[in-house]
């Protein structure tokens, strides 16, 4: 061991776009030990190894025996927007005219960085920006892969901390169950299948065919030399898209659906408990609070972020006791949604109509001009 981490602060994805595509990047505080720390560490470490202790366990025992507190934070704005473009909000520090530090930083991850330097054990935290002080060993052992994203240990560090009374509180792996379905369309190579893929607004929609690397028709043929795995899907399912549930990926199979293919890419779950209902629960994954859930539990490159089954699957939820209380709490969001989706397609029916005044092609398809989809990039297959 050559040291240890003091703090970690998170930027947002926009950060150093224009070094390439978007990452998750942090700035990360690292001090090396002094002489005398870097013997006691080695020492505790070798001695826990001797004893049978696995490298992690051993890593664990001597930061327990030399517990030191670590700064967390979360930046949501740095001085310049997505677009590059200079932005006055700045969550990291205060600034002055002429490109210096203010001398108030009250209100930064500057200001409560000092703050925690100063007394490092009975720090508070605080809210927007989001700063906590957590025990290394805390750290260490609050997930098996010992990741260090702030944005995790933040989000885990306020879990439901407010959770409405007589509200039923369970691990999402309690209440649904992994359908996994095995399907071979190749086998009926004349036969239509229905293909899924997900909107951001948490829309279920028929896979376009023809639509870059898809086939020119959704035929079983066409699967006899496919790379991947195809899965079935069942009315009532929620199904989310591992690489875009963060961005608002997840949604319940309509009738219209039942029985539609997805890859792995697409796991499917199976509500269990009979007191939930899938409609409330779709919604309920797509508020805030659930979707910075899932943006703390997704991991690698943001052009290439997986949300891993076994994080999905210990998330805990809450909700309603009972299917009545929640279809009331959802009811006006249905009925707005029902009514986007019809004014939808009336207006896409207008426009055909318009369009066949102009060139007379009848109700020949206008071009795909939908919103973002959650699909499989060529090489996720």
């Amino acid at each position: 061991m050559r040291g240890r981490i003091e703090a970690i602060v998170s930027l947002p994805d926009h950060a150093f776009r224009k070094s390439g595509a978007q990452n998750k990047t942090s700035i990360l505080f690292f001090r090396k030990f002094t002489t005398v720390e870097k013997i006691r560490a080695d020492r505790i470490i070798s001695e826990s190894l001797d004893a049978g202790a696995t490298l992690d366990n051993a890593i664990g025992n001597m930061l327990q025996q030399m517990p030191y507190k670590i700064f967390l934070a979360e930046a949501g704005h740095v001085g310049y927007t997505t677009t590059g473009a200079s932005s006055d909000l700045n969550d990291l520090y205060n600034g002055a005219e002429g490109g210096f530090l203010n001398r108030e930083q009250e209100g930064s991850i500057l200001g409560e960085y000092r703050k925690f330097q100063e007394q490092p054990d009975n720090y508070g935290g605080r809210r927007l920006p989001d700063c906590i002080a957590l025990d290394s060993r805390a750290v260490w052992d609050a997930h098996p892969s010992h990741r260090l994203d702030p944005k995790y240990h933040l989000f885990k560090h306020e879990e439901l901390e407010a959770i409405p009374d007589g509200w039923r509180q369970e691990r999402i792996g309690a209440v649904m169950r992994r359908r996994e379905e095995v399907v071979h369309p190749e086998n009926a190579p004349d036969q239509e299948v229905q293909v899924m893929t997900i909107s951001q607004t948490g829309e279920i929609r028929r896979r376009a065919a023809g639509k870059g690397r898809n086939p020119p028709e959704w035929l079983g043929m066409y699967f006899e030399e496919s790379p991947s795995t195809w899965y079935q899907a069942r009315q009532g399912d929620v199904v989310y898209s591992s690489i875009d549930l963060w961005k608002g990926c997840v949604a319940v199979v309509p009738e219209a659906m039942d029985h539609a293919l997805v890859t792995k890419e697409f796991p499917i779950y199976e509500v269990t408990d009979e007191n939930l209902d899938p409609d409330f629960l779709s919604i309920l994954l797509r508020s805030r609070y659930y979707q910075r859930a899932f943006r703390a539990i997704t991991t690698g490159h943001s052009n290439r972020r997986r949300t891993q089954s076994e994080d999905f699957e210990n998330l805990e939820i809450a909700y309603p006791p009972n299917r009545i209380e929640q279809r009331e709490l959802i009811e006006e969001i249905m009925v707005a949604r029902n009514a986007h989706r019809g004014a939808t397609g009336k207006l896409a029916e207008e426009l055909l109509k318009f369009s066949d005044l102009i060139d007379g092609r009848g109700d020949e398809e206008l071009p795909d001009l939908e919103d973002p989809v959650a699909e499989e990039r060529p090489d996720d297959q």
